[in-house]
């Protein structure tokens, strides 16, 4: 996906275009001079084609004083076409927003469906304008100060501009090494270098910056039918436009795991591709080592699950995937590399990447993924919110009344819970890697339990809008800065805000099966015919990423110069090298869940924040060592 950026110099002085091109210059997966300056004046708009595309420079109306630019992709052309009044002309995505903003003003972004990001400034007003997607695939940043303001859909093109000093924001790290489930919203690691969430747009004048969020997913009122089978009815419609609407003129890939989402997905795509004479590839990733010892009860190798969604779709050609030469510690440099940022799920980054490849070797155009299905397309339903005595059948009695003790208690009396259960531990925190001395410098803890989200969620909306987090979510930042590293764009019909406005409307119950209790209801009945019942009725969950463990002893060399590395830089401020070494020898010698299980949340997730913070006072140096490719 190509990217957009600009500067706007609120000090009234003039963007040079030497500074305009290094903002763009910066980006190896974007083709640098293509931006535009917009004029002798005080700003500057651009967009930098990705892999194969062709630019669309700024759109310049001189005499009106107006200039707009944008990036993405739209999945309403038609009826948004229709909304404007266009006939007999096939204006490109870029032009539709562009006259979306003409007639509609800082309100066009509601007008807009699809993964995209805009910029429009009007000279008169010396106001600048720029606005991202509701939940899709893309990313954003922006950094303010008195005299200039810069975005970029890269913040490596940001960070390149050398605006200034950075500073670290340490509960940032901190968040990240004990999986607080709050999401970042416009935070960054850095308090100088903010990210736009998506639903959000800002605007900027020579003395004011304001950011508001224009759509709230949150807000769908609950659609009540007659009949069961008529919330699959216009679920399958819904679905079925937002896997067409991504869907490529050819090229078009899939990543395809043994769970529901992925698999809908697929043999959504496949079908549509079918009636157009074309084939779909699927990628799924499999395991080198025998995972059973990993993973409990959970399966590690999805291909049996996948090969027989692939069998019953018919016009899918399979890639499977074993990530054989890939090291996952050289994998979570790479990551570092084009995100600049670490993350939570660093363990998984080397089969990801492997699949990115696999893709982008092959050709595809286009890489369509499941990622925001457990909350929307597949949600559970909430099965406490059944009759009791279901509820006890199933679950026991103990586990069933402690479920409905902990959602009655008021706010004061769980957080007292949780803390009594937090500090009777040996060690806070001891299942992370985080530094004794951070959080207690951080006071993480009482932060942690200060954090609403931490306590028991009261109703089943709450609990999906935890899982979606719309408007707080960095999944979307992450795939695009990959997706533009590897070269091949990626696209999530279940992260469509009309499939998840669709979803939140069917009322809780919907989803489970009062009789049966079967779960994921609704996307289970919407795939009769389509997936076949050994996947779709399938109740079993599968655990990524399952065969890590001997994957890192196979990587012991690179682990322990990873481990040395933070010891001797600044991240050794941040992480516990003691225990991470102490859970590294149970990697070594354990074939255990327990071991995995410390290999995600201790060793390889230390590691990623730790090689962050050793690199945190020259963050570009991360992408100049020779990994990011």
């Amino acid at each position: 996906m190509p990217g957009i950026g600009g500067i706007f110099r609120r000090d009234g002085g003039p963007v040079s275009e030497s500074s305009l091109g290094a903002l763009f210059a910066a980006i190896p997966e974007w083709t640098p001079g293509e931006s535009a300056l917009v004029g002798e004046g005080p700003i500057g708009l651009g967009q930098a084609r990705g892999t194969g595309m062709q630019p669309a420079l700024p759109h310049l109306d001189t005499d009106a004083g107006r200039a707009f630019v944008a990036a993405g992709r739209l999945d309403n052309r038609p009826e948004l076409a229709a909304e404007l009044r266009l006939q007999g002309s096939r204006p490109s995505d870029h032009e539709l927003m562009r006259l979306a903003w003409l007639r509609w003003g800082e309100d066009c972004p509601l007008h807009l469906h699809g993964d995209w990001s805009l910029a429009a400034w009007r000279r008169d007003e010396r106001r600048l304008f720029v606005a991202r997607d509701r939940l899709g695939i893309t990313s954003l940043y922006y950094r303010a100060g008195a005299g200039v303001f810069a975005f970029a859909s890269s913040r490596a093109a940001l960070l390149a501009l050398d605006l200034g000093p950075l500073t670290l924001d340490e509960l940032f790290v901190a968040q990240v090494l004990v999986t607080w489930p709050s999401g970042a919203g416009e935070r960054t690691p850095y308090h100088e270098l903010r990210r736009l969430p998506p639903a959000h747009c800002l605007t900027v004048t020579p003395d004011r910056l304001e950011v508001r969020r224009y759509w709230r997913l949150e807000d769908t009122p609950e659609q009540k039918l007659s009949r069961r089978e008529d919330y699959v009815a216009g679920f399958r419609e819904v679905f079925d436009r937002a896997v067409a609407d991504r869907l490529a003129d050819d090229g078009n890939g899939v990543t395809l795991s043994g769970g529901l989402d992925s698999s809908s997905v697929t043999v959504t795509a496949a079908k549509i591709l079918a009636e157009r004479g074309q084939r779909l590839t699927a990628f799924t990733s499999v395991p080198v080592y025998d995972t059973r010892p990993f993973v409990g009860a959970r399966f590690g190798d999805e291909l049996p699950f996948a090969r027989a969604t692939v069998r019953h779709a018919g016009n899918v050609d399979h890639v499977a995937v074993d990530a054989a030469g890939s090291c996952p510690i050289q994998a979570i440099r790479r990551q570092l590399a084009e995100s600049l940022e670490p993350g939570h799920a660093a363990g998984n980054y080397y089969w990801m990447q492997a699949v990115s490849d696999a893709a982008r070797e092959r050709g595809c155009r286009v890489l369509l993924t499941g990622q925001l299905g457990n909350a929307g397309i597949s949600w559970t339903g909430d099965p406490h919110r059944e009759p009791l005595f279901a509820v006890l059948r199933r679950s026991g009695w103990r586990r069933a009344v402690g479920e409905r003790v902990k959602r009655a208690l008021p706010p004061t009396l769980a957080r007292a819970w949780l803390r009594r259960g937090q500090l009777r531990r040996k060690e806070v925190f001891d299942t992370s890697a985080v530094h004794p001395e951070l959080a207690r410098r951080l006071d993480l803890l009482e932060r942690l339990l200060a954090d609403p989200e931490v306590l028991p969620a009261r109703s089943a909306l709450a609990m999906r809008l935890r899982i979606l987090r719309p408007a707080d979510t960095v999944v979307g930042d992450r795939h695009a800065e990959s997706a533009a590293a590897a070269g091949v764009p990626r696209a999530d019909p279940t992260a469509d805000a009309r499939v998840l406005e669709y979803c939140l409307a069917v009322p809780d119950h919907i989803f489970r099966e009062r009789e049966t209790g079967l779960d994921r209801w609704l996307i289970r009945a919407a795939m009769a015919g389509r997936l076949p019942d050994e996947v779709r009725l399938n109740r079993n969950r599968g655990r990524q990423a399952g065969d890590l463990v001997p994957r890192l002893r196979d990587s012991a060399a690179a682990v322990e110069a990873a481990l040395d590395e933070i010891e001797a830089g600044r991240g050794a401020e941040f992480v516990s090298l003691p225990r991470m070494r102490r859970a590294w020898e149970m990697i070594r010698t354990a074939d255990t869940p327990r071991a995995f299980a410390l290999a995600i949340t201790v060793l390889t997730r230390g590691i990623m924040a730790g090689l962050f913070c050793n690199a945190a006072d020259d963050p570009l140096s991360l992408r100049s060592n020779g990994t990011c490719t």
